[in-house]
């Protein structure tokens, strides 16, 4: 991710609204959807860009590998996407001095892995990691969306980043100084930050007042212990509060079982049907015809919406970690503690705080989903 987070900008700009605020709104929308905790919009404080700005050391040696390394997939425009990797990666040396804007991506932490709790070999002490990775994904995506839309956007993570990122989240009204040390109402310092910065005018969120200056039913009484504003509150904020991270969010535990499945499947006549074969690789082969194959290059029918097309990218970038060398020390030779690792390791890394809000399902055009506020409550802001 660190070597996309910046490329091509699109050279028509996208007929999008003109008013700050609907803009905000929207990529706010966007990022919540993509399972921000919390986000936040400001305007670019100059003072916030680094003179020294952090890179990546593992970024070269990527850049250098897709410039030699073919694929072996059939995924649909992954020649396109090979190409675009090798023109754009790892060029984020340009100056960002005419972005005017922010956006913050904050991703919370979850609660900590007891100690001997099983499936927990692979994810103690990980907190940070997992964070930073939720953030930067996110960050990337929206990063690439704006770009596509015709403006500049870089992505910034805690590994590779042009600016500060804890200054953003304060002036962007995500967190407060407290005790020394930034910290997220309900969250504490329990959280990890990514962020874009953009020439795209966007509707700046004012900075927090200080923490005992918020109402109390807001940050610990009733508002948040009961829910009443709608979203999160101190019940729902985590499903593994009173749950093993291998058990999963939902109650498996409490269906019932049997020894195969309950449908007849008539396994040994169940033909192996070959990539090669499936409707996406024969479109592009042409066996459907020249129209069809026609629109199946450079993955023309998934990059069709502007938001999938943002998440295209690096999506076939990570195509790329599909294969690779077996580590020379492998796990416990043991299938019940390997398999809860498993478990355990991939609900850790997927935790948002959708798990534990119902469904929502919608259509919208390139900008034009409805907004979505912060599932956490409202708490009082400064006027400036």
């Amino acid at each position: 991710m660190d070597a996309l987070r910046s490329g091509t900008i699109a050279q028509t700009k996208a007929d999008i609204p003109t008013d700050p605020l609907e803009r905000a709104q929207h990529l706010k929308a966007f990022g919540y959807y993509n399972d921000a905790s919390m986000m936040g919009i400001c305007a670019m404080p100059q003072d916030a860009i680094l003179t020294a700005p952090r890179r990546n050391d593992g970024v070269a040696a990527l850049v250098e590998d897709l410039k030699r390394r073919q694929t072996t997939t059939l995924a649909t425009g992954i020649d396109a996407i090979m190409a675009d990797l090798r023109e754009t990666a790892g060029a984020d040396h340009a100056s960002i001095a005419d972005h005017t804007h922010a956006i913050v991506v904050l991703t919370a932490f979850p609660r900590d892995p007891l100690p001997g709790e099983a499936g927990c070999d692979w994810i103690t002490d990980a907190q940070q990691q997992r964070a930073a990775l939720r953030a930067t994904e996110n960050a990337t995506v929206l990063a690439e969306y704006i770009r596509i839309l015709g403006f500049d956007a870089r992505a910034h993570s805690v590994t590779s980043s042009d600016i500060h990122l804890p200054q953003l989240a304060l002036a962007s009204g995500l967190t407060v100084m407290q005790d020394g040390i930034p910290q997220a109402p309900w969250l504490a310092h329990r959280f990890g930050l990514a962020a874009i910065t953009t020439n795209m005018t966007l509707a700046a969120d004012l900075p927090l007042k200080a923490l005992d200056s918020q109402p109390a039913s807001v940050l610990r009484g009733h508002v948040w212990q009961l829910g009443t504003h709608g979203g999160l509150n101190a019940r729902s904020h985590d499903p593994y509060a009173k749950r093993n991270f291998v058990d999963g969010p939902h109650p498996f535990e409490t269906l019932k079982r049997v020894d195969s499945p309950t449908t007849y499947i008539d396994a040994a006549n169940v033909p192996r049907v070959p990539k090669r074969t499936d409707m996406f690789a024969r479109g592009q082969f042409g066996d459907m015809g020249p129209k069809v194959q026609d629109a199946m290059k450079g993955g023309q029918h998934i990059v069709k919406s502007a938001p999938a097309a943002a998440q295209r990218r690096l999506l076939g970038a990570l195509i790329l970690l599909q294969d690779g060398a077996m580590a020379a020390t492998q796990t416990a030779d043991d299938p019940d503690r390997n398999a809860a690792n498993l478990k355990a390791a991939a609900y850790f890394l997927a935790l948002t705080p959708r798990a534990c809000l119902p469904a929502r399902t919608g259509r919208g055009t390139a900008m034009t989903p409805p907004a979505a506020p912060s599932p956490r409550p409202m708490i009082t802001r400064l006027a400036s």
